[in-house]
């Protein structure tokens, strides 16, 4: 196993850069504040003289064309998806008039993508997915940005997106040169944790699972020790579902990373899918275990969430992978159910501590810039922006500031103020810690997440909404590990055969899987999936995986 890279999604407290001083404002440095530099590659690159001339703005206003995947559908009055206040916002602080090429919705985007890469008509940017961004690449449309990134990106943006040479670059990346920016999500949607019944916990006296040891003893007791005290053994230890929510997450205890799409290099440069790796058999043999003494519901592979979830509303199950969030799925429990109350308990891994998340490419998507853009240091300016105005605010930034006096307009915020914006990005901020010390200090706001902290301190809220709010930011952040992360080996564009059979496989792993747990199939026979799993297309994939990384 291998730790995160040095400079990949740092957790950020923000305890200093939240409570931002009134006065300053972002750089408006005009296009006479900079100095040409040497010829790079046959085409001179403007060079800024210094950290803060790169939120550059432009005197005099430049027009982008931009593809924008539609996702409002309640607009503010006499607004839309080009003429709104955030388009303004973009127009006033950068000089930058962004120009809706294309305005497409989710379902349809990469229809209208393709259609404008086969006439060459591609606006001037836009955030794409790897495939896409794979074809723009191959028909030679997009600009290669690796100058642009190294001479305009501030420390700041480097900082949250890393070295040209991470795997999370590699889908926009071919012979050494970047032909497009990652777009960061946040990784902590992607991070697990245990939602426990602390109630059950309580009855029985246990302690919260440090270990994947203990939580199995603890599952266990679950099953059969009669924890909602009503005399009989009719409680499920572990909720699952058709989907096998969750597991992937117990399996990564074990240091198998068993997630669709997730590659793990091996010691000789070959690559394997992760849930091919033998280390998943001693979490499924658990599995297997704890199914046969009844500690999941027997119906579980014909379930749905929906259908799954309605045990979790009765009472009847005790531990729940999730998300930070998934208090939102408990709160029935805790309101049906009296004295019920969940806490929300960090992965356990073999020894304390050692609990790693598999996490795939945590990217909203890839932006590029179009061969024909004759401004390609504005795609950086705007990502500037938008990382130290949005994602990883800097104090006294002045988009930071706009973007909060704009979230107090009610039509705005309803609409969702980062959805109006071009395109957005966001860093690992723990709101958690952010929500706890703003209490702790007697705040009544909190910059950039105010909605929902007013929500975590309201005292008008229903019992069962408040508890929601409070498990939330209070307890299921605090359960995250932001640093202990490994990424995907590959998280490149699909390869050939992977475009053709990966629905194959990924059904293949779950039936398989499914079979293993409930005991159709020995866990002892795991050798002969991983056999079915390569002939069906899997090493194909992996053979095709490293001759890319490798023509990298």
């Amino acid at each position: 196993m291998r730790k995160s890279n040095r400079r990949k999604w740092m957790v950020l407290t923000l305890a200093g850069a939240m409570v931002l001083a009134a006065a300053g404002c972002g750089s408006t440095n005009s296009e006479s504040d900079t100095q040409k530099t040497e010829n790079v590659e046959n085409s001179e690159i403007v060079k800024p003289e210094s950290e803060e001339d790169k939120l550059k703005h432009y005197d005099e206003t430049i027009t982008l064309t931009y593809a924008k995947s539609e996702v409002v559908t309640d607009y503010p009055s006499g607004q839309d998806a080009q003429n709104n206040a955030l388009y303004d916002m973009w127009e006033e602080l950068m000089g930058i008039h962004v120009e809706n090429q294309i305005t497409a919705s989710l379902d349809n985007f990469n229809e209208k993508m393709n259609l404008a890469i086969t006439t060459g008509e591609i606006p001037d940017f836009a955030v794409v997915d790897a495939s896409t961004m794979q074809s723009l690449m191959e028909n030679e449309l997009v600009q290669d940005m690796s100058e642009y990134y190294d001479v305009w990106g501030t420390d700041k943006l480097k900082e949250n997106l890393g070295d040209k040479e991470d795997e999370i670059w590699s889908a926009c990346t071919k012979d050494g040169k970047a032909y497009g920016i990652p777009v960061i999500n946040t990784v902590g949607d992607q991070l697990w944790e245990l939602w426990i019944r602390k109630d059950w916990l309580d009855a029985l006296g246990l302690e919260e699972p440090k270990t994947i040891e203990e939580f199995w003893d603890m599952c266990e007791a679950f099953t059969t020790q009669d924890p909602d005290g009503n005399g009989e053994q009719d409680t499920y230890a572990l909720y699952m579902d058709k989907d096998l929510l969750g597991v992937d997450a117990l399996l990564a205890a074990y240091g198998a990373y068993t997630q669709d799409d997730y590659y793990v290099k091996q010691e000789d440069g070959s690559y394997i899918a992760g849930c091919t790796d033998t280390k998943a058999a001693e979490g499924l043999k658990e599995l297997a275990y704890l199914y046969e003494i009844g500690g999941i519901d027997p119906e579980f592979a014909v379930k749905d969430n929906t259908t799954a979830e309605s045990l979790i509303a009765e009472g009847k199950v005790g531990v729940y992978v999730g998300h930070f969030f998934s208090a939102g799925t408990l709160k029935n429990c805790y309101e049906n159910v009296e004295g019920s109350d969940w806490v929300a308990v960090p992965m356990p891994g073999v020894e304390e501590g050692t609990y790693e998340s598999g996490v795939l490419a945590n990217v909203y998507g890839y932006m590029y810039c179009s061969s024909t853009c004759e401004h390609p240091e504005a795609i950086i300016t705007m990502l500037n922006w938008v990382c130290e105005g949005y994602a990883d605010p800097t104090p006294g930034n002045a988009f930071y500031e706009k973007y909060n006096e704009l979230a107090k307009d009610a039509e705005l915020s309803a609409a969702g103020l980062n959805n109006l914006m071009p395109f957005q990005m966001a860093s690992n901020i723990n709101w958690g810690e952010v929500f706890e010390e703003a209490i702790a200090n007697g705040d009544e706001h909190v910059d950039g997440k105010d909605a929902d902290y007013q929500n975590v301190i309201s005292t008008e809220l229903d019992d069962g909404t408040s508890w929601t709010w409070k498990k939330i930011y209070l307890e299921g952040y605090q359960a995250l590990d932001f640093e202990n992360i490994r990424y995907s080996d590959y998280m490149g564009a699909p390869t050939e055969t992977a475009t053709k059979k990966q629905a194959i496989l990924d059904d293949e792993k779950l039936k398989m899987y499914i079979a293993m747990i409930m005991g159709e199939t020995s866990v002892d026979q795991f050798s002969e999936f991983v056999s079915q799993y390569d002939k069906l297309g899997g090493s194909e994939i992996c053979n095709e995986i490293k001759e890319y990384m490798e023509a990298r």
